[in-house]
């Protein structure tokens, strides 16, 4: 499936002028498949396509993914090396470190985050936030007791028994070497593309709805979204649209272990930049692509509007699902109007 249009406007991210003129009205409800503005607006070219899909595939994904294994396999030959001689067998070491990379990368990006709103650091790249949009104590005190529960009982829980599975599949010992740099990289990529496409379509599907109220709403309590409630959702949702698309490419295309946490590390870094309330565009870092403030604005609007943005850019692009958005003006567009409103 092709966007409707993909002219360019002369700037990236930007729509017509009939789209910043308010000219367009959404013809579906919010909460829809398939929400659609009419006339329907003008796509990012298809070299943003393909820009986005270097970046955060082959860059974030590939490239990102070969560095940090090679950074952090000393430490992970260590920590095998004494597991072994504590007599930790493979199911509980895989266990404690699949565990270990999810608590590490939930507390170091949101605890930052948080740091940011609580010293007023680095504001020009907060977006903005309406009354409504912050989050209620109660609320928070929700999310947090679940937080807990996940990160300290039921997902060690379940990388203990996943680990069988992933043997089955044929990921290789934990005594294993590295696999080469160009085995890595399309470990990656797979697991890059397995995630963003799985998680569009159960992400989308949760949307309809028939499903909405039952399953997806909980996630939306939070309309301002933050870091912390990235992984705040219902239970079913957590599996199949969270944990599947996450490891399923890595499960299936077997790899070595430390790429499984190296991976999943790189996928938790994106989702809670993107659901952090920061859009780091223009600082230095996300210039070099070593950040997403792409995916930041992108979902961010599916938080504050729910309307589309089911995915990222170019999952959004080829389906066609990012009306709403490109009425605004795209990427640019939406960061300016948070700007503007704060």
């Amino acid at each position: 499936m092709c966007p409707p249009q993909t002219r360019s406007s002369g700037k990236r991210g930007n729509s017509p002028t009939a789209a910043k003129s308010g000219k367009h009205n959404a013809t579906s409800t919010s909460l829809g498949f398939s929400p659609r503005v009419v006339p329907r607006p003008a796509y990012p070219p298809f070299s943003e396509f393909l820009i986005s899909i270097v970046k955060e595939v082959f860059w974030q994904g590939g490239v990102h993914g070969i560095m940090c294994a090679y950074i952090f396999f000393p430490l992970y030959a260590a920590t095998r090396s004494k597991a072994v001689e504590l007599e930790i067998s493979d199911q509980v070491f895989f266990a404690l470190a699949t565990s270990a990379t999810h608590s590490v990368l939930y507390i170091l990006c949101n605890f930052t985050f948080q740091l940011f709103d609580d010293y007023n650091w680095f504001q020009d790249y907060k977006l903005e936030r309406k009354p409504y949009q912050k989050a209620k104590p109660a609320l928070v005190k929700k999310m947090a007791v679940e937080a807990f529960i996940g990160q300290a009982v039921t997902g060690p829980i379940a990388a203990y028994f996943l680990y069988p599975l992933f043997l089955h599949f044929g990921m290789l010992s934990l005594d294993a070497p590295l696999p080469s740099a160009v085995d890595m990289f399309k470990t990656f990529v797979i697991g890059h593309v397995f995630n963003d496409v799985g998680f569009y379509w159960t992400h989308r599907i949760a949307h309809m709805k028939s499903i909405y109220k039952y399953v997806h709403k909980q996630h939306h309590e939070f309309a301002g979204t933050i870091g912390f409630a990235a992984e705040y959702a219902n239970p079913l949702e957590v599996i199949i649209s969270n944990q599947i698309p996450t490891v399923g490419g890595v499960l299936f295309f077997a790899t070595h272990p430390l790429c499984v946490w190296v991976w999943i590390g790189l996928r938790l870094q994106q989702t809670y930049e993107a659901h952090s309330g920061y859009c780091f565009e223009g600082h230095i870092l996300n210039t070099l692509w070593f950040l997403h403030a792409d995916s930041a604005a992108h979902h961010d609007h599916h938080h504050t509007a729910n309307q589309g943005n089911f995915g990222g850019l170019y999952t959004d692009w080829l389906f066609g699902t990012m009306d709403h958005y490109q009425a605004l003006g795209g990427r640019q567009g939406y960061i300016d109007q948070k700007v503007k409103q704060k």
